[in-house]
């Protein structure tokens, strides 16, 4: 099993509790579908294709956001 770092915390989703997960799924979601309102946080790499957050566009944002999240559901199940 491959181990998933979260990019908020930047800790293994093993290592979070499942009330952790959420709180950064969401923080995680809302980050990277909403870039000019948090550009001027710290910069996230996508976890699912590897590029900066900030170069993909809203359709590329949302479809990368909602496959890392089934991967990080399903690797918990």
């Amino acid at each position: 099993m491959k181990k998933i770092s979260c990019p908020i915390c930047k800790k293994a989703f093993d290592q979070h509790d499942k009330r952790h997960t959420n709180l950064c799924l969401e923080k995680f979601s809302n980050v990277a579908t909403n870039p000019v309102v948090y550009s001027s946080t710290k910069k996230i790499i996508c976890p699912t294709c590897e590029k900066d957050m900030l170069d993909h566009n809203q359709y590329q944002a949302k479809k990368c956001v909602d496959e890392f999240i089934k991967q990080v559901k399903d690797d918990s199940d």
